[in-house]
């Protein structure tokens, strides 16, 4: 009897200190710029969606009212866009986001109008990927050559397609239970070869693995640690961790790989740091700083770990050059601001950010490229014509 008293002590003993640790702290993220323009500047964001952003720091935005993806430098300096609203190609409606693969050809879910436009930086066109398959299409991701990953908001499937768009099978199931989906929202790859999912209607995050088979999920409906609300934009960074835009509640939530909570930042409101409305979007940059769309600032909020307080807001001009040339000394970009010296942004200054010198796929965010500028449609364009030389031959008759 003695000796079973001992080892209940000697139990007690070692699990009492355990009570008295504190529980590991939830990382800490605070603002650290936004990216704001005046309403008739160039830079300036109506209905800003998702986002990306390439080996080069470039970072990609759809704007979802103008039909259009518009180019940032890092520090958020204008450098041109491509698109505008319509049904031809290149042009767009309700694009919900914008991707890009390893080689930097880009690919727009091109929402509105059932299909997703992939083409190059030069503004040739690779394929449209439509037909009775794609309803609303919302976000892209591209695994390697022939094989790619849809997400259609109507459907509660994935869809596996090759380089043309043909669908070559599916991932995930209508349904609530381990691997199933109702709304998939957007996807993003770890480095693994992963796929995950966001269901804006189940709240929460599926992994699969390369085959297609389930591997955990997490989230679920609610405002506390861990939980979503109606989320809509997903990326992952360098260390596979995982970053939800929970709109419903207007927050970022970061899980670690396995799916553990780890922060939550942003809130709803007015102001830095904060959102009146969404967010819908997100990318992570390889330095670990998050890039978020800001609807009601029609611009980017930043945020960074390990800021406690709101960083001042300040004007700063953007000193850079954000000219892109091809081969043959054109510009490349649909309208390219070659002068964005001379742009002032609002923004916080933030410190020199360092591309990573290749992409990987954990490097892409699944959410594109340079369109002419913005022309009368062709039948439009032949009326005008014609009355221009209607109206010279009556100055001729007049004159006589």
């Amino acid at each position: 009897m003695r000796s079973v008293f001992l080892h209940l002590c000697l139990c007690l003993c070692l699990f009492v200190p355990l009570l008295a640790l504190p529980a590991a702290a939830a990382e800490s993220y605070g603002f650290a710029g936004r990216w704001s323009y005046a309403e008739h500047d160039k830079g300036y964001l109506t209905r800003p969606g998702g986002i990306t952003g390439d080996a080069t720091g470039q970072v990609y935005i759809v704007d979802r009212e103008e039909g259009e993806v518009q180019v940032y430098s890092p520090s958020g300096a204008y450098l041109g866009r491509w698109g505008a609203l319509g049904t031809g190609e290149l042009l767009f409606t309700d694009p919900a986001d914008v991707s890009l693969d390893p080689d930097g050809r880009l690919y727009v879910a091109d929402t509105g109008n059932g299909r997703v436009q992939a083409f190059t930086q030069g503004c040739n066109v690779i394929a449209t990927w439509a037909g009775n398959r794609y309803v609303r299409p919302v976000d892209v991701v591209v695994v390697k050559k022939d094989k790619s990953y849809v997400a259609d908001v109507e459907q509660p499937e994935v869809l596996i397609v090759d380089d043309e768009g043909t669908v070559t099978g599916t991932v995930g199931f209508g349904g609530d239970g381990d691997g199933g989906l109702s709304r998939p929202r957007g996807l993003a790859l770890d480095s693994g070869g992963n796929l995950l999912v966001l269901d804006e209607a189940l709240d929460r995050v599926t992994k699969y693995d390369r085959n297609g088979t389930f591997v955990l999920r997490f989230g679920e409906k609610g405002a506390g640690d861990g939980q979503l609300e109606r989320p809509e934009g997903l990326a992952v960074d360098a260390t596979d961790n995982v970053y939800v835009a929970d709109s419903g509640n207007g927050r970022i939530v970061k899980f670690d790989p396995s799916g553990e909570f780890l922060a939550a930042f942003g809130s709803r409101g007015s102001g830095d740091g904060r959102f009146e409305e969404g967010p819908f979007g997100i990318w992570v940059d390889p330095q670990g700083t998050v890039y978020v769309p800001d609807l009601a600032g029609h611009g980017v909020q930043l945020f960074r770990e390990g800021l406690a307080t709101l960083a001042p807001e300040t004007n700063a001009t953007v000193e850079e050059n954000g000219t892109a040339v091809n081969e043959t000394g054109e510009t490349e970009l649909g309208e390219v601001n070659g002068t964005a010296a001379n742009e002032t942004a609002n923004q916080t200054p933030l410190d020199t950010l360092t591309p990573l010198e290749t992409a990987t796929p954990a490097n892409i965010t699944p959410y594109g490229t340079p369109t002419p500028p913005r022309s009368l449609p062709a039948p439009v364009g032949g009326l005008v014509a014609a009355l221009a030389v209607l109206g010279i031959l009556a100055d001729r008759r007049r004159s006589r």
